[in-house]
């Protein structure tokens, strides 16, 4: 038999732990020009295709790359800010996998205020359709 025990966490506890997390995950470290790494993207299926949003604060459009290589969607940026006391140099890779019928000539992209929207176009068999049926 198994006995399980509830423990409470106390002040000190959470005093500690948030030192030695902020030691061991590099919180504390200071960063000139810090972004997050993680670049979390927003995936919306909408009826006609599929869009693809993320922020890329401070990153200009003609640092990103957008490609597409045996149906593989792949979204990529090096960045490099300097000034007269650091170098700070930033990079992000993202990939998805397509359809095989998505039509990738009409992919499109839009760089605004940070903000990178990517729009995938369905292929018609995956459109959605919505249909009222009426009761008879």
């Amino acid at each position: 038999m198994t006995t399980l025990a509830l423990r409470k966490n106390n002040l000190f506890d959470s005093l500690f732990n948030d030192v030695f997390d902020d030691f061991f995950t590099d919180r504390a470290l200071p960063r000139p020009y810090g972004r997050p790494a993680n670049k979390g993207a927003q995936v919306i299926n909408r009826d006609e295709d599929w869009q693809i949003n993320f922020a890329v604060p401070g990153v200009k459009k003609d640092e990103v790359e957008i490609k597409v290589d045996d149906h593989v969607l792949s979204v990529s940026y090096n960045s490099k800010q300097e000034d007269n006391r650091f170098s700070f140099v930033s990079s992000f890779s993202r990939s998805w996998n397509i359809d095989r019928d998505v039509n990738v000539d009409k992919i499109e992209a839009n760089h605004e205020d940070g903000v990178l929207s990517i729009t995938v176009p369905k292929p018609e068999n995956k459109k959605r359709v919505t249909r009222v049926i009426d009761i008879s």
